[in-house]
């Protein structure tokens, strides 16, 4: 039986075979629909219900990372490569984010508190291993209000059960001047 010509989307006609990343598809030329692929159909000839696949389906993959996923933890990441932070605590930052956003408490976040969620998984990460990073530090690089970061931070705390150590005063302190010492020598 030969295959319908028109897309069951857009109800245009024009189909194409397309070799993506080496293997056959069924394409919609007008709106790019993926019809069908090579190894869940035969061939296009053969082709007998037009239907939409999915990527992911098509791929055999059960999961991708979603947008805002990827969005974190490249946010995570950018942050930890400005604070010149080792890769250990990069490493911990991602998963607390990748954490955080597999939580449901988290998944109707407003956008710019989502934001924050990354600044407040390197805050807990800094803290957690003793570097002396303050929340003023994080709200500056990353323009937030303390409130709200603070607001993030406890309900990052409290729903993955973190433990956060306090900063030590005298670490802060140190830091604080290491930062403000001025070298004359040049």
């Amino acid at each position: 039986m030969a295959a319908p010509s028109r897309c069951p989307g857009c109800g245009s006609g024009p189909l194409v075979q397309d070799a993506h990343y080496a293997q056959q598809q069924l394409v919609c030329a007008a709106c790019g629909c993926v019809l069908a692929e090579g190894l869940l159909t035969t061939t296009y000839s053969e082709e007998q219900h037009q239907r939409e696949v999915a990527y992911s389906q098509s791929t055999g993959q059960k999961e991708q990372l979603s947008r805002c996923l990827q969005r974190g933890i490249r946010r995570v990441q950018d942050l930890c490569k400005v604070l010149q932070l080792p890769a250990l605590f990069e490493e911990t930052a991602v998963s607390y984010m990748q954490r955080a956003l597999q939580h449901p408490c988290f998944h109707l976040l407003s956008l710019e508190k989502k934001e924050l969620l990354g600044g407040c998984c390197v805050f807990v990460t800094c803290r957690q291993h003793n570097w002396p990073l303050t929340m003023g530090t994080i709200c500056s690089l990353l323009y937030a209000k303390q409130e709200l970061f603070a607001s993030v931070f406890l309900s990052l705390q409290k729903e993955l059960e973190l433990s956060v150590p306090a900063l030590s005063l005298a670490d802060l302190v140190k830091s604080h001047l290491n930062s403000c010492v001025v070298d004359f020598t040049k």
